[in-house]
């Protein structure tokens, strides 16, 4: 059985103690610190080695040692005779109480009440049942699914630039397009992550974003573009494929990339249409 110390509330079961008449134990050390002194011994008394047995609080110790007060911190009643008190550790001597394990703080359940002292901080509520972390599970899940939605969207818009790219050169029966035009997504790619990593450091100073989430965003810039020059050469529009190719590029670059200065869209579209141009070219002397 537990014998804690009303002043310092530590166990004292093993070490020496003493009990009040009502039945509280304080330790050695505090009963020590919290006796009063003793009178000097009379003159014609000769001083004693000998070691005292287990001291008892006199009655009138008692009475002023015990009496209570409330504390400055928590409100709780702790003896006035004390300098810690034994609800929140609060040490009066200093103004302030020394940090504690969170397991051991007296702290309610925020739904019903129930005190958690003794439980860890990822523990349920063992009287209602409620999730103490319910808040930070919340905003984890909701930073991961913002987090897989910035590959997630790339990737959608490339499986539609794609699916448009198919659909539009086999209406045209441009078969031979359809190669060129895949096989230059393909290589336009790495050779992009390239031309950004130059832009970044030579003109913009910094990278904005993750080198994968970039790969994916030059994937859908490649894959839209590349369906509009699809759209244009089936409907036969060359007068409009360079401007509208152009724009779509813009466009694209300011929103994928987060790029706020259209200085910095306008070098970036030059640059990886040049890219563009160049595989397509050099694909179309291939084949």
């Amino acid at each position: 059985m537990e014998k804690r110390c009303v002043h310092c509330g530590i166990d004292c079961s093993g070490t020496r103690r003493f009990k009040d008449p009502q039945g509280r134990y304080a330790c050695g050390k505090c009963y020590d610190a919290l006796k009063p002194p003793s009178p000097p011994a009379p003159a014609n008394q000769p001083p004693t080695d000998q070691p005292l047995g287990d001291a008892i609080p006199l009655a009138d110790d008692v009475s002023s040692q015990f009496d209570q007060r409330d504390c400055p911190r928590c409100a709780q009643p702790m003896l006035v005779s004390a300098s810690v008190c034994p609800h929140c550790r609060y040490d009066t001597t200093i103004g302030a109480a020394p940090i504690a394990p969170a397991m051991q703080v007296s702290r309610p359940c925020p739904k019903c009440g129930y005190d958690l002292k003794g439980l860890s901080q990822s523990a349920s509520c063992p009287e209602c049942g409620a999730d103490l972390n319910e808040q930070e599970h919340v905003a984890r899940k909701k930073k991961t699914t913002e987090t897989s939605s910035f590959y997630i969207e790339p990737l959608q818009i490339a499986a539609g630039g794609l699916v448009v790219l198919v659909i539009a050169d086999l209406a045209g029966s441009h078969l031979n397009w359809l190669l060129i035009d895949g096989l230059s997504i393909i290589i336009s790619v790495p050779a992009a992550l390239v031309a950004y990593w130059f832009f970044s450091v030579i003109w913009a100073g910094g990278f904005d974003q993750a080198w994968g989430l970039a790969a994916l965003n030059f994937l859908a810039v490649f894959s839209v573009t590349t369906a509009v020059e699809a759209i244009c050469r089936y409907v036969n529009v060359p007068l409009i494929e360079w401007p509208v190719t152009f724009f779509t590029y813009y466009g694209l670059l300011m929103s994928r990339l987060d790029l706020d200065n259209w200085k910095d869209a306008f070098v970036l579209t030059i640059m990886l249409r040049v890219i563009q141009f160049a595989a397509i070219f050099g694909l179309q002397a291939m084949l």
